[in-house]
């Protein structure tokens, strides 16, 4: 198949990629599109030809920037998903949104998809509101949609601020374990898990659409995980424990796999303890 992705450079994009093209599917950066800071009326020439899917991973992802400069989180968002969308409408092609943990503090949990949304943050109002773009823009010129909401995804790459991802980075550099609150707790999903995903989705002839939460269904405290990966390490390294907790900092979010699980013959294999184990 011809697949366009945003992200590329993300793990997620990245990831999702690296596997298509090793199953010799025809994979296209669409970032440059996407990226605009304004909204071009780009030629359809310009882009590859008869795209069968659009996968938009791209966006700006962390919070606290979101926090500091909304308006740019905001925008940068909402444009690039209109982009993605352009391009998914010209192709007539199937639409992937990535969109991520959009529920606020939790009224119950797990955390199904019928679990009222609310923002706690601007990066997370920002998904909100593209999903309800790529929800109206589908039925408008019937978009093939399905929107998939990543309850913490971890891979290889280091992205700072991010607690698997600093933990791995003090491990290869030999520094202490630093975790500032370790009560919080968190639905990991490994990378390897969520690319499966996408490629039984694509495989499909006529996918059925909808709005999909993508975890584990298991949640692990912030002290958990730095614990199993002190272990996996085998370093020795110190643990230091800090009392610094986020503001409104969510408590437990695990996710209800059941939908996607059940509709996509889909379940993660990897625990977290699996894929720590591999990248440590």
């Amino acid at each position: 198949m011809k697949i366009g992705i945003t992200g590329q450079k993300g793990v997620i994009g990245g990831s999702v990629t690296n596997a298509l093209l090793d199953e010799s599917h025809d994979v296209h950066s669409l970032d440059d599109y996407t990226l605009s800071k304004t909204f071009n009326e780009f030629d359809r020439e310009e882009l590859p030809d008869d795209l069968n899917w659009v996968l938009h991973f791209g966006a700006s992802t962390s919070i606290e920037k979101s926090i500091k400069n909304p308006f740019l989180t905001y925008n940068n968002n909402f444009n690039a998903t209109l982009q993605a969308l352009k391009i998914a409408h010209n192709h007539s092609a199937g639409f992937i949104f990535m969109s991520s943990y959009v529920y606020g503090n939790p009224e119950y949990i797990p955390i199904d998809e019928q679990h009222p949304i609310r923002s706690s943050n601007p990066y997370m109002g920002s998904k909100i509101i593209c999903e309800k773009i790529c929800l109206q823009l589908s039925a408008q010129f019937n978009i093939p949609l399905i929107i998939l909401r990543g309850f913490n995804i971890y891979g290889d790459q280091i992205v700072k601020g991010r607690l698997i991802s600093d933990l791995l980075y003090a491990v290869r550099n030999n520094n202490p374990l630093i975790i500032n609150d370790p009560n919080p707790k968190r639905d990991y999903l490994y990378i390897k898990d969520f690319v499966l995903l996408i490629r039984k989705i694509i495989s499909l002839e006529s996918p059925k659409e909808g709005i999909y939460n993508v975890g584990y269904g298991e949640s692990y405290s912030n002290l958990e995980v730095a614990e199993i990966i002190k272990e996996l390490s085998k370093n020795n390294l110190e643990l230091l424990i800090r009392s610094n907790p986020r503001p409104n900092d969510i408590i437990d979010c695990t996710v209800d796999t059941t939908l996607i699980n059940n509709t996509f013959s889909w379940k993660p294999i990897y625990s977290l303890r699996d894929g720590l184990s591999e990248l440590v």
